[in-house]
């Protein structure tokens, strides 16, 4: 893979720097994808001057993870001319990785052959998201591209479903209805990583990154979540649970999550002595929400909270 994209790194830089003056970048002060500053004298690719070498890389990173992930949104950045110089890369790139951990990402480098820099990005809070890409570095230019992937079969982001505006897809309103209406069922979301690690304490070779997210609306009011995210690095896995139960009141397309149990647990597979359990606040939690039909089918419930973030869950067949 790696080999492959260097191939193409050329075309990249040639393409950067005898087009990147025209019509086909803008200044780009913040990311598209993950929201974060950027450093001065970034340019953005425009969408529909995206060379295709560029995309052909990043579908075949995606491509790695076996039609277990899907690829969704991308954004190619840019920064070269007289504002650049090579040495002061490994600045930028440190500029870039600080402000993703201030946003409550986390860049995880995968691999790396000459010019070519293969990584991922992973944010499991407010809602897990993920992205792929890759960087390539040269005297003339640095180039990062990367995508938002999804669980294959999911009409979103991992965990952060950016649906109702997909092509095909169909969205409705939900009528709050005497018990619960539309909402009743189980839910669920998650993805996982398409690199694998060997955990030393067990032996066994999981995704770097995975997540599951479940919620049960039941008739009588009252609601269950379980949320499951697990982290390999190192031959050491970091697991973070949460088990939450209540009663939920919906009014009008407002629901109210009113919890009487919120429990989390912390594990840590080399260092067991520092697994932490505790039962949480009990604060109450409001969404706006939906209900839409995607493109394949299938029914999700999409809920936004009040800074405008909004999950998707697909309903489980009963």
């Amino acid at each position: 893979m790696l080999k492959k994209l260097s191939a193409i790194a050329i075309i990249l830089l040639s393409f950067t720097l005898t087009r990147a003056q025209n019509e086909e970048t803008e200044p780009a002060g913040r990311s598209n994808l993950t929201g974060i500053n950027l450093p001065g004298g970034t340019l953005r690719v425009r969408d529909g001057s995206v060379p295709v070498e560029i995309s052909e890389g990043l579908e075949k990173l995606v491509a790695e993870g076996g039609g277990k992930i899907v690829q969704g949104e991308k954004e190619i950045l840019a920064w070269m001319d007289a504002g650049y110089k090579k040495a002061n890369a490994a600045n930028l790139l440190s500029q870039i990785e600080a402000n993703l951990e201030k946003a409550g990402w986390t860049f995880e480098v995968s691999g790396k052959e000459g010019e070519v820099t293969v990584f991922s990005v992973i944010r499991e809070t407010p809602a897990p998201r993920a992205l792929l890409g890759y960087l390539v570095v040269s005297d003339e230019a640095m180039v990062l591209a990367w995508t938002e992937i999804h669980a294959a079969g999911s009409a979103g982001p991992v965990g952060n479903d950016t649906v109702g505006d997909d092509a095909g897809s169909v969205s409705t309103p939900v009528s709050s209805g005497s018990r619960g209406g539309a909402i009743v069922g189980t839910w669920t979301n998650g993805g996982m990583s398409m690199i694998g690690e060997k955990d030393l304490n067990t032996g066994s070779v999981t995704p770097r990154n995975g997540s599951t997210f479940k919620y049960v609306f039941h008739s009588d009011g009252s609601f269950e979540f379980v949320g499951l995210v697990q982290s390999t690095m190192s031959g050491c896995t970091t697991g973070l649970f949460n088990d939450k139960r209540g009663r939920y009141e919906i009014d009008g397309l407002r629901l109210t999550l009113i919890p009487s149990k919120n429990f989390w647990r912390n594990t840590y597979s080399c260092s067991p002595q520092s697994n932490k359990e505790r039962n949480y606040l009990l604060d109450r939690e409001t969404y706006q929400f939906r209900t839409k039909t995607d493109e394949y089918g299938a029914t999700l419930v999409c809920l936004t909270n009040a800074k405008g973030e909004e999950s998707c869950y697909r309903r489980e067949k009963q």
